[in-house]
């Protein structure tokens, strides 16, 4: 996969997309933020682990690169945290609107940040992003939390949009301690 560079009108738009998409996350449009949604969706979550350390790898960056803290579906290395498609996606945002719901009820408050996008063209016209994020999370009076990371995500452009085609969620903590991963970041 080949990157290039974009231009500025491009990454501006990008953010632009990002903050939109947050604030509609943050005010619970959960059937607004699915249109930004391609159907061909892939959602991960990978866990993180501490890796023993490779010695052939040493004076490296591969020695200590993020990468090989992280599980993925085939490597052998645990299930990852998340890994859902479209309709799981649906189903995730669709939830809520259920009476019987009871964990979304009263649904909870967030408020998410988006920073640090980069974006690359990719050969066959999609964008390849990379962003972080932080996130506030308080629900039934309970203790408050943050969540932090950051997300690969690979956006289509469509009709002077864009489409999420794909995310990849990388959570910054070692141990989770927080009460849900059913979030969208």
């Amino acid at each position: 996969m080949s990157e290039a560079a974009v231009d500025f009108e491009t990454i501006s738009r990008v953010e632009q997309f990002y903050y939109r998409e947050a604030r509609l996350l943050d005010e619970r449009c959960l059937q607004q933020w699915m249109a930004l949604v391609d159907e061909s969706l892939e959602y991960s979550m990978p866990a993180r682990f501490v890796p023993q350390p490779d010695p052939t790898l040493q004076d490296t960056e591969a020695f200590l690169s993020v990468e090989r803290e992280l599980s993925r579906e085939d490597d052998g290395m645990g299930a990852p945290l998340r890994q859902d498609g479209y309709l799981e996606t649906f189903a995730r945002t669709f939830r809520p609107f259920k009476s019987n719901a009871w964990s979304e009820c009263p649904a909870p408050r967030t408020r998410r940040f988006i920073s640090n996008v980069e974006v690359q063209a990719m050969e066959d016209g999609r964008l390849l992003t990379y962003s972080n994020f932080h996130m506030f999370y308080s629900h039934r009076g309970a203790d408050n939390h943050t969540y932090t990371g950051g997300r690969r995500d690979v956006l289509m452009p469509v009709d002077g949009g864009f489409k999420l085609c794909k995310r990849e969620v990388i959570l910054d903590m070692d141990v989770v301690t927080v009460p849900t991963l059913a979030l969208i970041f």
